[in-house]
C-alpha cells in the first residue's frame, strides 16, 4: 500500500477465528477507507479468493475514510485505531418472481419452506420457498387482505396461519404440506372496523386495528388438537366463530403494529399511528410502558434476541426504540434511519442476526440494513410501483449464504431475492 501522507497506527481484531490476523497495530495512511482496508486484511490473509470486508469503530459502521473520522471524532494521529472487521454483505441478487391477481399486500414466512401472501382480491396463497410454486389457495376475506402471519407448528409438521382484512374479521387457517390442504379453523370476530395487523405464536395471536385496540385471542383448545398432533382429521369442521377474548384499549388511533414480546411471555407491544409505542401487560390487561414519537407508525418489528424495537413512517424513515432508555429516563428512539424516497410500508429483524433488518417502501425499493450502519448494505430495485411488505426467508447460522428475502407489491408479485450470496 502507498504510505505517503498522514498515517496512523489501526488494531484489527475480529471475532471470526476463521479470518483472524494480528492484533499488533500496522501503520496505514490516513485516508484508508473500507476497500483498502479490505485490501490489507486480505493481503495479511492471503486468500485463495479476496474476501470483502466491513469495519466497525465504537460500534458503528465505518463508511468514511479513517481521516474523516478522525476529525469528526477530534482524534489525533498518535491514538490507535481499534477496528473490529466482518465479512460483508454481498450484494443481493434476483431469484424468483411470482405473479398474483391483484397486489400483493402481505408476505409472512415460517421457517425456510413455506411464503404465505395475502392480496387486495382476498386470497391468501400458499407458496413453496425451494420452486416458487403456489401449493394452496382459499378465499379468505371480502376485501383486501391486510396482514398475514405463518406459524410452524412442529409437532405437527403443520403450518397455522392468521390473516385479517378490511371486512373487519380475522381468520386462522391449518395447512398440512403432506396433503396441500388449507383449511379454516376459527373465524376472530370482535374488531369494529379494519383489522391491520396480526401476529400469531402457537396457539395465541395477536391483531390490532382501525378501531384503535389491540386484541389477544386463545386458541388453546379450539383448533382442531387431532391434527395438530398429527393424527389424520375424519370430518370437516365448520370454523369456529370466536367472539374478543380481551381487549387492550389505550392508543388514541389505529393500531398498525403488534408483536409477543420475546423476553417476557406475559407482555406484548403495540404500535399506533398516534405516534406511541406501548408495552402491555396481559395478565392485568394494562398498558405498562408508552413510549412516544414523533411521527405516526406503519408498522412495528421487535428484536427476538435484545426486545429493541424497529419502526415504519409515512416519513421515509425507519426509527430504532429501546425500551431501557425510556425506563432510565432517557429518549426511547435511539437511532433514525433515512434512505428511502417514499412511505416506509414495512420492517422485520432477521432473527439469525440480531443486528440485520430489512424494510420497504413505496418508491419501489426493498432495503437491507445493520442498526450499526447509518446507511443501508443494500438497496434492491424490487417492484414497478409500491413495495408493501418484505419478510426474511431465514437460513442457519452456519450458513448465511442461503438467506432471502420476500416482497410484495403493487405490481402484483411476490419477489424472492437472495441475501448474502454471489450471483456468480
Amino acid at each position: 500500500m502507498d504510505e505517503e501522507g498522514p498515517q496512523v497506527r489501526v488494531r484489527f481484531i475480529t471475532k471470526d477465528a476463521s479470518i483472524s490476523v494480528t492484533k499488533t497495530p500496522i501503520a496505514l495512511p490516513t485516508r484508508s477507507n473500507r476497500h483498502l482496508l479490505s485490501k490489507v486484511i486480505n493481503h495479511l490473509l492471503n486468500p485463495s479468493n479476496a474476501i470483502l470486508f466491513d469495519f466497525l469503530i465504537d460500534g458503528n459502521y465505518l463508511r468514511t475514510s479513517l481521516s474523516k473520522y478522525m476529525t469528526q471524532h477530534l482524534l489525533s494521529e498518535e491514538t490507535i485505531l481499534t477496528l473490529e472487521y466482518v465479512r460483508a454483505l454481498p450484494e443481493p441478487n434476483f431469484n424468483t418472481k411470482t405473479p398474483h391477481s391483484d397486489w400483493v399486500s402481505a408476505i409472512s414466512v415460517a421457517g425456510s419452506q413455506v411464503i404465505v401472501t395475502g392480496s387486495y382480491d382476498g386470497i391468501l396463497r400458499i407458496y413453496s420457498v425451494e420452486k416458487g410454486v403456489c401449493k394452496a389457495q382459499q378465499q379468505a376475506h371480502e376485501g383486501a387482505i391486510k396482514a398475514v402471519h405463518a406459524y410452524h407448528h412442529i409437532l405437527s409438521e403443520t403450518y397455522l396461519i392468521s390473516t385479517c382484512g378490511l371486512d373487519q374479521i380475522a381468520r386462522i387457517w391449518l395447512y398440512d404440506p403432506k396433503t396441500s390442504a388449507l383449511s379454516e379453523q376459527s373465524v376472530l370476530n370482535g374488531h369494529t372496523n379494519s383489522v391491520n395487523t396480526v401476529c400469531m405464536i402457537s396457539e395465541n395471536v395477536l391483531t390490532g386495528g382501525w378501531d384503535h385496540t389491540v386484541r389477544l385471542w386463545t386458541m388453546e383448545n379450539r383448533l382442531n388438537s387431532d391434527l395438530l398432533r398429527g393424527k389424520k382429521r375424519h370430518k370437516k369442521n365448520e370454523p369456529e366463530m370466536i367472539s374478543k377474548d380481551v381487549v387492550l384499549a389505550g392508543h388514541s388511533g389505529p393500531v398498525t403494529g403488534v408483536a409477543f414480546h420475546p423476553l417476557r411471555s406475559e407482555c406484548i407491544v403495540s404500535a399506533s399511528i398516534d405516534r406511541s409505542v406501548r408495552i402491555w401487560d396481559t395478565a392485568k390487561q394494562e398498558c405498562i410502558q408508552s413510549m412516544y414519537g414523533d411521527r405516526a407508525i406503519t408498522d412495528l418489528s421487535v428484536n427476538a434476541h435484545t426486545n429493541i424495537i424497529l419502526t415504519a413512517h409515512p416519513d421515509q424513515s425507519v426509527r430504532l426504540w429501546d425500551p431501557r432508555a425510556s425506563d432510565n429516563g432517557q429518549r426511547a428512539i435511539q437511532r433514525t434511519f433515512q434512505s428511502h424516497r417514499g412511505w416506509v410500508s414495512s420492517v422485520e429483524w432477521c432473527d439469525s442476526y440480531e443486528h440485520l433488518f430489512a424494510s420497504s417502501g413505496y418508491d419501489g425499493f426493498v432495503k437491507v440494513w445493520d442498526d450499526r450502519c447509518g446507511i443501508p448494505l443494500h438497496s434492491i430495485t424490487a417492484h414497478d410501483g409500491k413495495a408493501f411488505d418484505v419478510s426474511w426467508i431465514e437460513a442457519p447460522e452456519s450458513d448465511r449464504t442461503l438467506m432471502k428475502l420476500a416482497s410484495g407489491g403493487e405490481d402484483c408479485l411476490l419477489k424472492i431475492f437472495n441475501v448474502g450470496q454471489s450471483s456468480s
